[in-house]
């Protein structure tokens, strides 16, 4: 081979050379911010499914049903999706609802359901449990009440486990079965179940929701826009 041929195969190999140890150079500079990546990603996805976000599967203890006031004949049905300390929840709960109950639920035409959708944290989960716990005693609608009358801030102390106690008693409730039933937390299965729920079949994004018959109402509408909607549905119920 001529020395030009012998330098040329030289200076071919030279550069296939310095290619292939800058392409080995630039994975080594990557490496430590796609192995970050990576990480980070698997992160989240984990995060994602402990948080319920990987599934819009409900599931409820045996035999659970949700709590309902109103006649189960009823041709409408209200579904409230709340948290105990969502103060535009408390609003709807003292000011329209029982106005709500008076017209129709008395007398037949509307069936409320309740969804508890948990969105404050521990003084919410809290409630929701007593709530709950009172509901064994068949009070379930008057603890709530109760609950929203005394809502003051969001985790500041109002539905302490005392206080969830001390409603409790004043309420006439039996204490022991009460204080059981708090102390052991079953419903927390419901709550997460409830979240679910909302979250996947019915797209619940905050509180307060409501379903009639089907048709979305987000926030604490004035009482007029709840009555016309419920017209409207028992119109299209034939009553």
């Amino acid at each position: 081979m001529s020395k030009r041929r012998k330098a040329a195969a030289k200076a071919k190999a030279d550069k296939a050379k310095r290619r292939q140890a800058s392409r080995h150079s630039s994975w080594l500079r990557r490496w430590p911010y796609l192995a970050v990546g990576g990480v980070a990603a698997v992160f989240i996805a984990a995060l994602f499914l402990i948080s319920g976000g990987g599934s819009t599967a409900a599931v409820y203890p045996d035999g659970y049903e949700p709590p309902t006031l109103g006649s189960p004949d009823a041709p409408v049905e209200m579904v409230l999706w709340e948290d105990f300390q969502c103060p535009f929840c408390g609003r709807f709960e003292r000011e329209t609802l029982p106005l709500l109950v008076r017209r129709y639920g008395d007398t037949g035409q509307v069936r409320f359901v309740w969804r508890n959708f948990e969105n404050y944290g521990g003084e919410s989960r809290d409630a929701a449990i007593a709530a709950y716990c009172a509901g064994e005693q068949g009070q379930f609608w008057e603890f709530k009440d109760t609950l929203f009358r005394e809502q003051r801030g969001i985790n500041q102390g109002a539905f302490s486990e005392n206080n969830l106690r001390r409603f409790a008693e004043e309420a006439g409730l039996e204490t022991t079965a009460f204080n059981a039933c708090l102390d052991g937390r079953s419903y927390e299965s419901v709550i997460v179940a409830d979240k679910q729920l909302g979250r996947g079949e019915f797209s619940v994004a905050g509180t307060p929701t409501f379903f009639i018959n089907g048709l979305r109402v987000g926030g604490a509408q004035p009482i007029d826009t709840f009555v016309g909607i419920i017209e409207n549905a028992l119109t299209r119920a034939g009553q």
